[in-house]
């Protein structure tokens, strides 16, 4: 009993590390874009590193994160600069709805609340396929919206998980540093792993 006690405490505290250390890499490789160009590449860094290596710390070295954020760093930069623009637009939209009044501006700024929500989860899912697959752009964006709404549990499994990872982070603004993108991104590719299958079956019969 005492044994399995500890063999679990010390599986927390793997994991709790390992989810810090891919964190902090978000950080370093985000700070080594000089902010403005290094979110994009940090995010495919990071959800490259959990698809190659999962939760285990010890293969996820700096040599390697800095070699796959290279690679990817202007493709991750496209990537994240469409979503962010598009997100931008929407917000922008949202605000200029404030000058609606009653019922019309209730509906509208929902609407725009809505797609903001899913343009954000989009660029997540899109940053996940990026790392599990080589396709084509187009392809990507296409894959990541299909998956969106093929299950309607896996939707609102992010859109719950994501939430709660936020509100967590707006109460523990720590978690920024130790620990916030890694779990977003850690969630993203959990929430995707029926869909994955389904995928990856479809391509072994095609």
């Amino acid at each position: 009993m005492e044994e399995t006690a500890g063999s679990g405490l010390v599986k927390g505290f793997r994991m709790i590390w390992a989810i810090m250390k891919l964190n902090l890499f978000f950080v370093g490789m985000t700070l080594a874009g000089g902010i403005v160009f290094g979110i994009g590449p940090a995010f495919y860094t990071v959800s490259s590193l959990i698809e190659s290596d999962g939760l285990a710390y010890e293969a996820q070295t700096f040599r390697k994160s800095w070699q796959i954020w290279k690679a990817g760093f202007w493709r991750a930069n496209k990537q994240f600069y469409l979503f962010l623009g598009l997100t931008a637009f929407l917000t922008y939209n949202l605000y200029l709805a404030t000058q609606f009044q009653g019922l019309m501006w209730l509906v509208v700024s929902f609407i725009l609340f809505v797609v903001i929500g899913l343009s954000i989860l989009l660029y997540l899912l899109s940053v996940t396929f990026d790392a599990c697959y080589e396709l084509s752009f187009a392809n990507n964006l296409k894959l990541s919206f299909i998956s969106l709404f093929l299950r309607m549990g896996t939707c609102l499994k992010l859109i719950f998980g994501l939430a709660g990872i936020l509100l967590i982070t707006w109460t523990m603004k720590g978690l920024l540093l130790f620990g916030t993108f890694s779990l977003l991104l850690l969630w993203v590719h959990g929430a995707l792993k029926q869909e994955r299958e389904l995928i990856e079956r479809d391509l072994t019969d095609a």
